[in-house]
Parts: C-alpha cells; sequence; structure tokens
C-alpha cells in the first residue's frame, strides 16, 4: 500500500513539463496555444518554486477526481489553486504574464519553444517551497 504514492508521483513528474519562455507572440495569442496545447502560462512572480506548481497540478487533479472542480480543464483548475483564488477572473488577473518573461507549464502535450515562437530562460525557480508558500495554497478553499 506504500508504493501507490511513490508509484503516482513519478508518473505525475514525467507528464508535467515546466519552462520559463521569452516569446515573440503577444498574450493572446500564447493564450490561444496555450489552449489548444493543453498548457498554462502564468507570471513568474506567481510562484517561487516548482513544489508549488506540483501542489496546484495534484489537487487540481483530486478536485476533478472528487467532482469539486470550479474550473471545466485541468489548467484553468491548477490556475485557481496557484492563485489561491476560487474565482476564474480573479485568477486570470492575478496571473497576467509578459511575453518576454512567462512560466509555460504543460500538462497534456510536450510542447517546445518552437511552438510559442520562444527562447528558453533559466527558470529560477527553487525545488523546494518555504511552507508557507504551500499552505497559501493548499488552504485556498477553506
Amino acid at each position: 500500500m506504500r508504493l501507490a504514492p511513490f508509484i503516482c508521483l513519478i508518473v505525475f513528474k514525467n507528464l508535467m513539463k515546466i519552462l520559463r519562455l521569452n516569446s515573440t507572440l503577444d498574450n493572446k495569442q500564447i493564450t490561444e496555444r496555450c489552449i489548444s496545447l493543453g498548457c498554462l502560462a502564468f507570471s513568474p512572480s506567481l510562484v517561487n518554486s516548482e513544489e508549488e506548481i506540483k501542489l496546484a497540478h495534484f489537487l487540481a487533479e483530486k478536485s476533478f477526481k472528487n467532482k469539486k472542480n470550479i474550473a471545466k480543464t485541468l489548467e484553468l483548475e491548477m490556475l485557481l489553486w496557484l492563485c489561491g483564488a476560487r474565482e476564474i477572473k480573479k485568477a486570470l488577473q492575478k496571473s497576467n504574464f509578459l511575453p518576454n518573461d512567462f512560466i509555460l507549464v504543460c500538462l497534456k502535450n510536450s510542447p517546445n519553444e518552437k511552438d510559442f515562437d520562444a527562447k528558453s530562460i533559466p527558470l529560477n525557480l527553487e525545488k523546494k517551497a518555504k511552507p508557507l508558500d504551500l499552505e497559501r495554497i493548499s488552504l485556498s478553499r477553506i
């Protein structure tokens, strides 16, 4: 019984790709490509670590599994968790990004920089999150 969470973590890690990009496209074009490719783009100021992104993804999947999701797509549900919001409009405002510096999280496919007419830049995120950052995400629906 103890192996199941470990196995899920391995599968989960292989499905997600996290990039930081500098694109020549505008926000609308980036958003359209995100929708078609199953990705999520947001401002780097929204997170401090990769662990926060992984937690938001886990909680979004759990919301869908338990039929407690607010958004219709996993990407938007994940954004709600990242932003600590219950309203999609507020989450979109909070996560607004600049095309010359944004984080792209790919959940379904493995797009690359070329799909967004972009250059990859260093991620500059911590591997581990601070306790308060994780608390902000995990307690946002209470």
